[in-house]
């Protein structure tokens, strides 16, 4: 005798094969998220491996570009004008820092270095609050207990400011120009303000002379504080951007080495590099 099943017991059957069905629905729906969200961490990772490699490519280009002698050869402007390069993968903007150009805080007097600050927070955005902060420390956070000198990117970042206020200060400041002087023809326009004696006018002179390669003028009572001498060490900025959308920035500093007789490339030691971004 065959039994039939009651609708009932049919009824608890279809409702557990639905639940099933669901069950096994969410599992491939997280499985499949899961796969999505490891594919985007693997795309940018790669993505920020390739512009990393870009912004290295940029590093090597900026020493190429700071290492030619030759008179016929041109050059970038070492005062951190951006030199864009468009290549396969994307972009990469060099930028050179001639340290020469930039006020030393452990050679320059303080009414150079404050008035810098100021003049950093206007130019490059920085809260005020930071700045008198750096102004305070920045000496003590340079040099360490066992007497080693930091640069001013690394002394900033220890303490605990953000990466883009010690680029932006690093970029006025620095310990690599051995003497109170500045250079006045790669100096930034906000070191050239700092200078004792220059005003406003003197200021936009200096920088309308030295874009149109005439001569600086006299300098009167700022002299003491002026130098058109290149330092032996330089800070390079590249920046890459690609196509796919990754970015990449790297911060080094290096310095002069010595001529190669061949080629006539000047070489170059890299002191520091960092990872801004």
């Amino acid at each position: 005798m065959i039994k039939r099943r009651s609708p009932n017991t049919r009824g608890f059957i279809l409702i557990t094969v639905l639940w099933i069905g669901l069950g096994l629905l969410l599992a491939v729906s997280a499985f499949l998220a899961t796969t999505r969200q490891e594919a985007l961490t693997i795309r940018a990772e790669v993505n920020a491996a390739r512009a990393a490699e870009l912004a290295r490519s940029g590093l090597n280009l900026a020493l190429a570009d700071l290492g030619r002698i030759n008179a016929e050869q041109q050059r970038s402007p070492q005062d951190g004008t951006p030199v864009a390069v468009q290549m396969a993968e994307g972009t990469v903007t060099y930028r050179i820092f001639d340290e020469a150009g930039k006020i030393d805080i452990l050679r320059a007097p303080s009414r150079m270095v404050a008035p810098a600050l100021v003049q950093i927070g206007e130019a490059e955005g920085l809260d005020s609050f930071d700045a008198v902060n750096i102004a305070d420390a920045l000496e003590n956070l340079v040099e360490t207990q066992d007497g080693t000198v930091r640069s001013v990117y690394s002394a900033l970042t220890s303490a605990g400011l953000s990466g883009q206020t010690a680029l932006a200060a690093s970029r006025y400041l620095t310990t690599l120009n051995m003497t109170s002087r500045v250079n006045p023809l790669t100096a930034p326009r906000a070191v050239l303000a700092a200078v004792p004696g220059l005003g406003p006018s003197d200021v936009e002179e200096i920088i309308a002379r030295r874009e149109t390669g005439r001569p600086m003028p006299i300098f009167g009572s700022a002299a003491v504080w002026l130098v058109e001498q290149p330092g032996p060490a330089f800070t390079i900025e590249a920046e890459a951007v690609l196509t796919t959308g990754g970015r990449s920035l790297l911060r080094a500093q290096v310095a002069q080495q010595g001529l190669s007789f061949r080629g006539g490339l000047m070489r170059y030691d890299i002191l520091s590099l960092d990872v801004v971004r």
